[in-house]
């Protein structure tokens, strides 16, 4: 069996084999954790790497980075340090914040000013992986951000719905649909808040074959409206089982401290119970690079009614 990393000197991140890299940029990706420690991720972002250190590390007065392992032959244009949690970052190698990246074959735009989310997860590729292979007809992508599930699914034929409060986000989101020539009226776009729009979709007798339920650990909503998981996964999942075909995909994504795998799977048993919905739980997918305790908790929830 192939070893995902090298052991480096307890300081370095450990890099990625080259065995694996490769099978990751096979896969049509350039955006990936190409190595971390507990001081330290190196991310790759198509042709940019950043750093990301931990606030712990000593103060850095010289670029210093390690190199990628002699059997990777990539090598970065353009090297960003940051401390994390910190409104700035140094370039250590060229210029400039903006890029792009291909994951699973697709195009998408990425923002590295310190501060802006960069546009993508790549903890997530396995689960775009599991909903491509479920082809869906039709996908209702909440909490939406930049829309990678529904471009995901649209490259795949899918009519798409996505929904987010900052009309920001989706401007990129509609971007990377256009990046892929993903044009069309099947396509929709709303800048709302979650929790409203959904009791609309029920009365209207939308129906979906797939469902991305990736909400935040807190955010404020609209009209000054805070959202907190720990009192709104229930409810939310109760209105998407409403929405859902009877074969529908629902993938449920929690990232909250204390909250793992299993304690989420527990919960939502216990409301499928409740609203006597007959489904097939499985555990969501982790990329190889991705550390356990950099993963979210994820489920897919599949109906079987």
């Amino acid at each position: 069996m192939t070893a995902l990393f090298r052991k480096p000197r307890p300081a370095d991140p450990v890099w990625l084999s080259g065995a694996t890299w490769n099978e990751i940029e096979k896969t049509g990706t350039s955006a990936f954790l190409a190595a971390c420690s507990p001081n330290m991720r190196l991310e790759r972002w198509g042709d940019t790497l950043r750093a990301l250190a931990s606030p712990s590390l000593p103060p850095v007065t010289e670029p210093s980075l390690p190199s990628p392992p002699p059997d990777i032959s990539w090598k970065a244009d353009r090297v960003i340090w940051q401390v994390e949690g910190e409104k700035t970052a140094s370039h250590w190698l060229g210029s400039g914040w903006k890029t792009e990246v291909q994951e699973l074959g697709l195009a998408y735009g990425i923002d590295l000013t310190p501060g802006v989310a960069p546009g993508l997860f790549p903890d997530q590729r396995e689960n775009r992986l599991t909903l491509r292979s479920r082809r869906p007809k039709s996908l209702l992508n909440l909490f939406a951000h930049t829309c990678s599930f529904g471009v995901l699914a649209a490259s795949e034929g899918a009519a798409t719905l996505n929904i987010d409060s900052s009309s920001r986000a989706l401007d990129r989101g509609k971007e990377n649909y256009n990046r892929n020539k993903l044009g069309g009226t099947e396509h929709r776009f709303w800048a709302e808040d979650v929790r409203k729009v959904l009791p609309r979709l029920i009365r209207r007798g939308e129906k979906f074959d797939a469902i991305i339920l990736d909400p935040p650990t807190f955010a404020h909503g609209a009209k000054g409206r805070a959202f907190r998981i720990k009192h709104e996964l229930e409810p939310l999942l109760i209105s998407c089982l409403a929405l859902a075909s009877s074969r529908c995909a629902i993938l449920v994504s929690v990232n909250q401290s204390g909250t793992g795998d299993a304690e989420l799977a527990t919960t939502i048993r216990e409301i499928l119970a409740r609203e006597q919905v007959r489904a097939r739980l499985q555990p969501g997918r982790r990329p190889p690079e991705v550390p356990p305790e950099r993963m979210p908790a994820t489920l897919w929830i599949f109906r079987e009614d």
